[in-house]
């Protein structure tokens, strides 16, 4: 008997929270400072209204319908026979991603677990360690240093997924996400007061219009199609939509679940934690007068080195990088379940023991990638930066166009059944996002890539 979630709010929330992780609260903020902070977020969220929830919401009914795993969905949903390349490009790619998305991802993690510790033993050990740019170095030059954490974290997320759906998944987001987001609160109702802080949120909310391109000399199209494929490329990670956890999650729902305003929550979940963590950051670098536009070591390396100069300072790097920690274990769990549920399936495994094997390939896989980046062996590239970049330009991408032209083409009369109250103008919309607008946007992030 297949899985199911317990209530509507459970679903909601653990959804959420495969949406809401580092795609929010460590890259959204970063990718915001340098890109022209307002004019990103709003093209972001006009990425998300008028594509990110659409696809999000046509793989949630995608998967409630297949009532299976992501590889033999393609066939499960058509009445006919379909060609089985559906399902070995489709599922080899879906497959391909998480592998590789855990194998950075588990790294990051690891990497934010060891600040909460580094950052708890300030507020409570006997000793003051320095949070800066030499600890960052020192942590992610140390093979050994990196795979306890990484390890501690995949225990961490082990247990829960051991425990199924209901009783693992479910249960821990009902818990953790309010957590999350009153940890978030506080943490934006502290940097309203900080002196300076208002240039920050004059950044992250006043689109500057040359920024989208315009000027006296006239419209820049390339920039504001650079800008939009940032934001649209953004908004497919942050929402999941390339590793198969919509599908998967959207296959544990009960019958007659109203997924179109699930959907809904889950977008607008995801992107107020993606604003709410840049309300965060944003300000906390303006009042400083730091260069905001330094990239991913802006979280590690940036911020707690504003952190140590406020009030409070400590209690405020403990409450951050445990919010991070938070939301970056509640989207590792989703990253896992869509693999742990394939092997459930094909191999018929428990789901222990498929647990177990799909942590043994994550484990591997972060083996190799953290040897190469800490030069234990030489493969010619830091295969950290490898992953990252095929995965973020080209594979997720590629993945949500395999669906979208399937979804689209195949079986788009199906889904719009599975959905409730379809006015002629959303059927029409859905219609032409999942066939057209989709797909041409996506072929054109490659060419742009």
């Amino acid at each position: 008997m297949r899985a199911t979630w317990g209530s509507k709010i459970g679903f909601i929330l653990a959804a959420a929270g495969s949406a809401i992780g580092l795609g929010n609260i460590w890259r959204f903020p970063y990718l915001a400072a340098q890109n022209g902070g307002g004019a990103f977020l709003l093209i972001y969220l006009l990425c998300v209204g008028f594509l990110g929830y659409f696809l999000l919401t046509a793989k949630l009914a995608f998967g409630h319908i297949a009532q299976t795993n992501f590889v033999d969905g393609f066939q499960r949903v058509v009445s006919e026979k379909i060609s089985p390349w559906w399902a070995r490009i489709g599922g080899g790619i879906t497959l391909f991603n998480i592998f590789a998305v855990a194998a950075v991802y588990i790294i990051v993690i690891g990497w934010t677990l060891s600040y909460v510790v580094a950052t708890g033993e300030n507020l409570f050990g006997a000793q003051k360690i320095q949070i800066d740019k030499d600890l960052f170095g020192t942590l992610t030059a140390s093979f050994g240093q990196q795979l306890l954490w990484v390890a501690l974290c995949m225990v961490a997320a082990g247990l829960i997924l051991a425990k199924g759906v209901k009783k693992g998944i479910e249960k821990v987001s009902l818990y953790l996400m309010p957590i999350l987001f009153l940890l978030l609160l506080f943490m934006v109702g502290w940097m309203i007061f900080l002196p300076g802080a208002w240039k920050g949120f004059a950044y992250l909310f006043v689109p500057h219009w040359e920024q989208l391109g315009f000027s006296p000399q006239g419209f820049h199209w390339q920039q504001f199609a650079h800008l939009t494929l940032l934001a649209l490329g953004q908004a497919i990670y942050s929402l999941s939509l390339g590793i198969g956890v919509c599908f998967i999650y959207g296959s544990y729902l009960k019958a007659g679940s109203n997924i179109k305003k699930s959907a809904l929550y889950v977008a607008v979940l995801d992107t107020c934690v993606a604003i709410l963590a840049s309300m965060i950051v944003l300000p906390a670098v303006f009042a400083f007068d730091l260069n905001a536009g330094q990239g991913p070591s802006l979280s590690f390396v940036t911020l707690p080195f504003v952190f140590e100069q406020m009030a409070g300072g400590d209690y405020l790097m403990f409450a951050f990088f445990a919010l991070l920690f938070l939301s970056a274990l509640t989207s590792l769990i989703s990253i896992y379940e869509p693999a742990i549920n394939l092997i459930m399936e094909k191999a018929n495994y428990s789901r222990v023991k498929a647990t177990l094997a799909t942590l043994g390939i994550n484990l591997v896989c972060a083996l190799v990638v953290l040897a190469s980046f800490t030069k234990k062996i030489n493969v010619g590239k830091d295969l950290f930066d490898l992953f990252d970049y095929i995965t973020g330009t080209y594979t997720l991408g590629a993945m949500v166009l395999v669906y979208c032209l399937f979804m689209g083409w195949k079986i788009c009369p199906r889904l719009l059944q599975n959905l409730h109250n379809n006015g002629p103008a959303f059927k029409a919309y859905f219609r032409f996002v999942l066939k057209w607008l989709a797909p041409v946007v996506l072929v054109l992030l490659f060419i742009s890539a």
